[in-house]
């Protein structure tokens, strides 16, 4: 089983691991995940003239790079003061009681989106943001679909969409908006090519209110249902002035 599972925890059991053990256990388990930093220096010599969404892709993986690090350091010296080798200090603490309770150590998460979710379901989405920067930065193309919740900054990426269309139909950027349609497709491998102009998203939720797949429009909430996924989205930048809102929902 998958150790990070095991949470949250209690100092004592009937001659279970001892508080120590533990935590060396998780932080074991969680090393053991932590792939390498990504070589931007030499993705910067692959993609020499970045597109928006490139340049996005460059500065995502500066922040990215940062929690590994932090994760990768922190962690080895977490081990070596649960070994003796070095004094526990007060940010080791910190870090040791966060995995004991399986919560996400404060100095991780200062360098992640904002999330309340404990530290087993954060490391699987973890897992699952390293998969598609891996594969986004290896391909050096955008993901068919992209998972708007794997990003750090996923504003910057739907500006970047925008510029990227306003450049290739020579539109004002500031006179450009973004028109969203939801569509039938609820998993990513339903996707089996990119749009002309926009982008595919995924990832995102719907709060009050449901969305009837049928129909292919708002509901109303489901009783005792708070959040319901979105299926997949399409993105499409167009020029402000042709929108017409009429039997349409303007979002932030």
């Amino acid at each position: 089983g998958n150790l990070v599972e095991l949470q949250p925890r209690t100092a004592t059991g009937g001659g279970g691991a001892t508080r120590e053990e533990q935590v060396m256990a998780v932080a074991v388990d969680v090393f053991s995940k932590i792939p390498e930093i990504f070589d931007l220096p030499k993705l910067k010599k692959i993609i020499h003239s970045p597109s928006p969404t490139q340049v996005v892709l460059l500065q995502e993986l500066v922040h990215w790079n940062k929690l590994l690090s932090t994760m990768t350091s922190s962690l080895k010296d977490l081990k070596r003061a649960l070994n003796g080798e070095v004094g526990m200090s007060n940010t080791l603490e910190e870090i040791a009681t966060a995995l004991f309770n399986g919560k996400l150590p404060p100095s991780w998460s200062k360098l992640t989106p904002q999330t309340e979710k404990p530290l087993g379901a954060w490391m699987d989405m973890f897992l699952r943001r390293q998969q598609q920067y891996s594969a986004w930065s290896e391909e050096g193309v955008d993901p068919f679909v992209m998972w708007l919740s794997g990003l750090h900054i996923p504003a910057t990426y739907l500006a970047a969409v925008v510029q990227t269309t306003c450049r290739l139909k020579k539109w004002a950027l500031d006179k450009s908006t973004l028109y969203t349609k939801v569509t039938k497709m609820v998993d990513f491998s339903e996707v089996d090519k990119p749009l002309d102009f926009g982008c595919y998203v995924g990832g995102l939720f719907l709060e009050g209110a449901s969305w009837d797949h049928k129909e292919s429009r708002l509901t109303r909430q489901q009783p005792k249902v708070l959040v319901q996924p979105l299926p997949i989205l399409q993105v499409i930048p167009v020029e402000a002035h042709r929108v017409k809102l009429q039997g349409m929902l303007r979002t932030p």
